[in-house]
This record gives C-alpha cells, structure tokens and sequence, in this order.
C-alpha cells in the first residue's frame, strides 16, 4: 500500500498477480465500489518503490504445490480445502460450522480404510462461491474443538477439467458416460420402483424358466405391451412386499424432494437372477457394508455403508459401469427408509417360501391380494392416527447419558402427562451394534402435557446427567403428512376407474385385456377426439362388476406399470352424477351459465349416455 511522507495511506495500492489472465480479469473490476468509492484500476507498468517484505517462500504451515497440481479461483469454484481437524470431529460437526455461511453442495470426509479413523483434512464445496470465500476469510485459524482449522482454495491437477478424459476421447460413448456419471447424484432421474422393459423380459423368462423371445413373441393372439405391463406389475409388488418384510418405509419413496440418505444407495437395473454376494462384493471393495437387500427377481437392490463417506466413494465410483451387460444406475435412497432394525426372520421364512412355490398360480395371487388389502388397511389406520396429530406435542430431549434407555426416559417424561411415544436416536458402531447418539425425542398427547414437562422437567437429572428440554421443531414428518394425503385424496365409493395418460396407440382391446386380469369388467370406454381422427383422447373408464375387483386392480396397477413406456395413473372415477347433473356442468364449463338458464336451452333429443347434449338455439 501506497503511505505518504507522515505514514498515512496515500489511497492506492500496488497489486503483483500471477498471470497475465487474471491480470485481465482484475481490470474488469473497474469502476466498482469499494468501501463507498469508485476505484480506479490501471494497468502498473513500473515496479513501485515501495513494496511489500518478501515472505519467505516456504513457511511451515504453508502447502506445497505438486508441479501437476494448481489453485483453484475460489470466487468460481467455491471448494475449501479444510486440513489439522481433529481426529475425534465428524461429518455432521463439519457441516454445523461450514453451513453458517451458506448452502453447502457436497462435503468429503476421508476416512482410513483400516482404522475407519478421520484422516485429519476434508474438502467442502459450497453451492455459492462468494460463500466460500466468506467462510475461507473467517474460520481460516480459527479453533475447532482444540486444534487450529487451516483453510485453504483448493487444488485441481493441471490439464483436467471436470469431464476428465472424455474431452480428450472421441469416442460418443465415453463422453456420454461421462456426463451421465457427472449428473448421477441428482435425485429427480427416474422413478424409484421403475423396471426396464428388457429386465421384465430377462426376469419374466428367468422366472417360469422361458426364452426371453417367448416373452416378446409378437405373434401371438394376447398383446405384447400388456404382457410385458403385467409382468412389470408383478414385479413390483414382489420387489414391496420384499421391502416391506425385511424393514423398509414403502412411504418415503413417494417423496421426491424429500431429503436423501448418505448411507443407503438404491441400484437398479440389474440383470434378472443376480446374487446379493456378487453385490456385497462389488461394493464391499468401498467400505463396510451394512446390509443388502435384494429382491428373488434380481431387478432393485438397496445397499446400505455404515459410514458416510465411503458410501459418496462407491457412489462415485460404480455408477453407470458396466455390470455384467447392463449399466448400474445408482441413486441415493430417501432418508427414513428404514422404519427398523434389520430383522432376524430369514431362517424362519424360508420355509414359506417353499410353500409358495408348491401353491397353484390362483392360490398366490389370492394371498399376494389378502396382503396387499391388509397393508391398505393398515395405512389407512395410520392415516387415521396421523390425523389426530397437534402441533407442539414433541419436545428434543438433549444431553442424554449414553446408557440411558427408552424405558427410563419414558417413565421420568410421564409425570408430566399421557406420552404417544419416547425414542432415543442412535446410530450403529463398527460392530453393527446400536449406540445412543446423546439425544432423543418425547411426544405427548396433548400440547399442555408437553409445556408442562417444558417448565417442570428443564435441568432434570437422569442417570448423573442433566437434561436440556426444548420444543422440538422437526419439518420433515408434516411435509410427509401433507404429500400422503395428496396421494389418497380419493377413497372407493363406485367399482369404476378413472385411467389417465393412457398412450395413444393403446387399444380398447388392449385396456381390456390389461384389467380384465384381475376380474369381470362391465365396460371399458376410451373418449375419442372431436376431431374425427379416431384417436382416443389419452384417458379412459374401466368399470368393474365389483367393487372388490376393482381395488384388487387399483392396489395392483397404482404403484409403477408402464404401457408402451408411459406409466398409468388411477384415480376412483365419480360415477354418482345424473344425466341433468352433467348437462348442467358442461353448460356452465362451455358457456358460462347459471343452471337455471341453461335448463331453459331446448334439447332436440335426449343424448346417448357419455355424448354432449346438442343445443338447438346455440347462444
């Protein structure tokens, strides 16, 4: 900086940049404000008198540049290298400090593959740049939990740009892999319980020991689309009712933009008959492993790491390769995916298994159905609990004795009131083994009980420890609430079925053939275009003889069955309007009139059901 003759600033500054780039890119700064005044910029063609006292170039705490490494801009690229961390912190405790100064994108934490010990640095990305340069300017020597944090921009290898190799490539294939493997950690890339056509074919054939071409046989008098549809619904509901018994929240897949898990990875496409240990050693090669579930068809399997970090490494590193034939397409599971620990019932379900496989193909499908009613039932019931919630019921429990149980927990908070339930959070060891995390949550009855417990209970001491009580103020159970009572806004009142986004080139025939599988239809009707193309409009009606049937349909095709790659959505159709009830809503959609006007508008001749009524003095 510039002083005059007293040591006062003279108000300019000499500043020596690295290249001549960025020297460029330091004059585009010009005319900006700083401090409340215009600066001026201007290229320096002496080298001033006065200059800074040169820094010695290599100091202690200083990193030393590799000669194919380089520093990235930091304003541009909004990554920290974070190094001296202490070997006791922990992702979680990274992310508490880091996302004060803004959103944070990714976060890598190594770890030591034997010693499963931090490696004492970390790398923290920012969805923002400015925020990294804010955090960089104050957390830079700061302490953190007894050590000195260094903060550094972090380094990229020179020539390398963020597609890798495949710039270099030029091959279409390679870069395409590229780009798919860059946008792979997006969580809107596909539906979660969606099987390929390929894998129903390979699994169908696999399954009733058939060529796959038998499966696809075009000639034959029944439609391939349909055939391949009901294969894929069958699938599916193996794939839940796989899920549901070994401990699995079919609910937190529904939510799309819900938050994901860092531990549990969805791999799909798979080819038809793959053993879990072929899994189990692919990703065991990344960490360790917690469990792997993985339906008898082979198509979706969920793998779940028991640290953070080396599950972000596999994900890196295995989605889209190649396995066996097929890509692998990896996706981060919803958090709250498991509802339970994993259960200890294999041995014991074996048998039945067994017994399923003697039983006659009408005898499965009537316990597939029975199971699927009762698990309707069953969310209904939870819906109706869900209904009786009251905000301000739950309160954070924190500072827990690590040997304190649910049960102690339950009987000092019951003073207070009626509880709904009592759960200590906790996490598993190296072992596998359940550990408390030190907190844990309370819900009452009702909100008195709980402000109640908020004054009495505040500083109680439970096993040597006092309590820290506060109204909790979790988010994402009634975000889950709201989107469940979207899905199931319509309860069953008629046998009849509304279809939409039925593809064009579906056939009355075909629709048919598709629900009359799961019992007697009355009529199956797709409203054609006015236009007389004679294509039908994309929806359609399928009514059933019995109600019983057509929730045997509904619960069987609701979930994920494609029709020429477009997937079906059900809704229960209104079927209790009459004739005048209709006339009268589509004069006032069409023409804007009070019911009793238009009721005054002559008819030529009553309308054949499910036409328009003609108006013989059009307004």
């Amino acid at each position: 900086m510039g002083k005059k003759a007293q040591g006062r600033n003279s108000g300019y500054i000499f500043v020596d940049l690295k290249s001549a780039a960025e020297m460029q890119r330091a004059l585009k700064r010009k005319k900006e404000f700083l401090g409340g005044r215009c600066v001026e910029i201007s290229r320096c063609r002496n080298t001033p008198k006065e200059t800074a006292p040169a820094k010695p170039d290599q100091q202690p705490w200083q990193r030393v540049l590799r000669d194919d490494e380089e520093e990235e801009d930091l304003s541009e690229s909004g990554r920290l290298f974070v190094r001296n961390l202490p070997f006791t912190s922990t992702e979680e405790d990274l992310e508490k400090i880091f996302s004060k100064y803004g959103p944070l994108s990714e976060i890598h934490f190594p770890l030591d593959k034997q010693t499963k010990r931090p490696k004492g640095f970390a790398f923290i990305t920012y969805m923002i740049p400015e925020h990294a340069v804010t955090a960089l300017a104050e957390l830079d020597g700061q302490v953190f939990q007894g050590r000195m944090m260094h903060l550094l921009p972090s380094t990229i290898r020179k020539g390398k740009t963020e597609d890798g190799d495949a710039e270099d490539s030029s091959s279409y294939k390679k870069r395409k892999e590229a780009k798919d493997k860059a946008s792979s950690a997006s969580s809107h890339n596909w539906n979660t319980l969606f099987v390929g056509t390929n894998a129903v074919a390979e699994a169908m054939a696999h399954k009733y020991s058939a060529a796959k071409s038998q499966v696809l046989d075009a000639e034959s008098r029944d439609s391939v689309a349909v055939r391949v549809a009901l294969g894929e619904t069958e699938l599916v509901q193996e794939i839940r009712r796989f899920l549901v018994e070994n401990g699995v929240s079919l609910d937190s897949f529904s939510q799309a933009a819900g938050e994901r898990s860092k531990t549990v990875i969805l791999v799909k496409n798979l080819p038809a008959g793959t053993d879990p240990a072929e899994l189990e050693e692919l990703f065991g090669h990344h960490g360790d492993l917690g469990r792997v579930l993985l339906p008898q068809g082979g198509i979706t399997a969920i793998v779940e790491f028991l640290e953070p970090s080396e599950a972000k490494l596999a994900f890196t590193r295995l989605a889209y390769t190649r396995f066996h034939s097929v890509p692998l397409y990896l996706e981060w599971a919803p958090m709250g995916v498991f509802f339970g620990p994993a259960p200890q019932k294999e041995k014991a379900g074996a048998p039945k298994k067994e017994d399923e496989a003697g039983l006659a193909p009408g005898e499965a499908v009537q316990d597939s159905e029975g199971a699927a009613a009762q698990g309707e039932e069953e969310e209904e019931e939870e819906e109706e609990e869900e209904e009786e919630d009251v905000p301000g019921c739950t309160l954070f429990i924190k500072n827990l004795n690590f040997a304190t149980t649910e049960d102690t927990l339950k009987e000092t908070f019951s003073r207070a009131g009626a509880l709904k339930s009592c759960t200590i959070s906790k996490k598993k060891d190296k072992a596998g083994a359940l550990l408390s995390m030190g907190f844990g949550f309370v819900e009452y009855r009702k909100p008195e009980s709980a402000q109640k417990a908020l004054r009495q209970l505040q500083g109680c001491t439970v096993d040597g420890h006092k309590l820290e009580v506060k109204l909790s103020e979790r988010a994402i159970r009634p975000a889950v609430k709201s989107a469940r009572k979207k899905q199931i806004s319509k309860k069953q009142k008629t046998s009849k079925i509304l279809v939409r986004n039925i593809p064009f080139q579906a056939t009355v025939r075909e629709i048919r053939e598709l629900f009359s599988t799961f019992g007697e239809l009355k009529t199956v009707r797709l409203p054609k275009k006015m236009a007389g193309t004679g294509s039908h409009r994309g929806f359609g009606f399928v009514d059933f003889v019995t109600k019983q049937d057509a929730k045997k349909a509904f619960n069987a095709l609701c979930h994920s069955t494609h029709l020429y790659g477009r997937r079906l959505v059900l809704e229960w159709a209104d079927t209790d309007e009459t004739l005048e009830a209709l006339r009268r809503k589509t004069a006032e959609h069409f023409h804007g009139e009070t019911p009793a006007r238009a009721s005054s508008c002559a008819v030529t001749s009553p309308p054949e059901p499910g036409h328009l009524p003609v108006l013989e003095h059009p307004p």
